[in-house]
């Protein structure tokens, strides 16, 4: 079995690209000794990754599980009977303090929905508000916006109802009352249309595609940004952090902006607040006028 057989057989087409690239990578360096190398060849190139790639700890990591996957093969393919690094785990400390001096203030995710509301495409417009709504207003990941069934959406309590899922808690949000209207004629016009062709399914996704298919995670970062342009993109994952950044700075309370969040560790919502100090030197970045 080729080594490109055995990648396409285990993993996505998607993915297939990043695995070659990363191995192909790894037998570049270490060269003729690839079949028989051993643990202090790997530790080597782990080195060699770290001192002249200059790649961070997470990526090394991701590049380590790599060198393991080649070596599955090997096993698999009856080239090798033992794995040089199988029980090589890497410590690196990762820096996962989030950037809060990078964050969007509260005025800019309100225009980045105001522009939302401007899209000409009338058919998605209703739905590509709700999606961006749901980011500024509540902070959903794209995985949670995924998973939200009709059912979820409460108008007469203005409450939704997010599932829990990996590394966040399950929680009540309240709507905001701009979003009651907006869900309502989303729902009664512009859902029935987008949904119409469809196999009844229960529950039903809120969220569909331009060609009344299920959303993945993936797709939805390309479908608010299809008509923005290149300054204008939204990300996801930094509106969140903003928003609950945002919230940090106005509520002395860290347990109701955890429970906001989904975050299962209050340790997790600290990293989002931002010192007296932290804001001032923010400021001054921003907007010195010989910065």
């Amino acid at each position: 079995m080729k080594l490109e057989t055995y990648l396409q057989e285990k993993y996505s087409k998607k993915s297939y690209k990043a695995h070659v690239y990363m191995i192909n990578k790894y037998l570049d360096y270490i060269a003729r000794k690839a079949k028989t190398a051993d643990y202090k060849d790997v530790l080597h190139y782990i080195a060699h990754l770290r001192k002249n790639e200059n790649f961070n700890p997470e990526s090394v990591k991701r590049y380590l599980s790599e060198v393991k996957i080649y070596y599955n093969y090997l096993l698999e393919a009856g080239l090798r009977h033992d794995h040089p690094c199988r029980e090589l785990y890497l410590k690196d400390k990762i820096n996962k303090q989030v950037k809060v001096d990078r964050l969007y203030s509260e005025e800019t995710l309100e225009n980045y929905l105001e522009k939302t509301r401007e899209d000409p495409d009338g058919k998605l417009k209703k739905r590509n508000e709700v999606i961006v709504s749901l980011l500024v207003y509540q902070a959903l990941t794209v995985a949670e916006i995924c998973n939200l069934n009709t059912e979820d959406i409460n108008l007469e309590k203005a409450e939704i109802y997010i599932k829990s899922e990996h590394r966040k808690k399950a929680r009540t949000l309240q709507l905001k009352a701009s979003q009651i209207l907006l869900f309502y004629n989303y729902l009664k016009e512009d859902y029935p249309n987008l949904t119409k062709y469809l196999k009844a399914e229960k529950p039903e996704k809120l969220i569909t595609g331009k060609l009344k298919e299920e959303v993945k995670p993936n797709a939805l970062n390309r479908m608010i940004n299809e008509r923005r342009e290149p300054e204008e993109k939204l990300q996801p994952i930094k509106i969140r952090q903003s928003v609950i950044a945002n919230l940090l700075r106005k509520e002395n309370d860290t347990r109701i902006v955890q429970v906001f969040a989904g975050h299962k560790r209050a340790s997790t919502t600290v990293q989002y607040k931002q010192t007296e100090l932290e804001i001032l030197k923010n400021a001054i970045n921003n907007f010195h006028p010989i910065k």
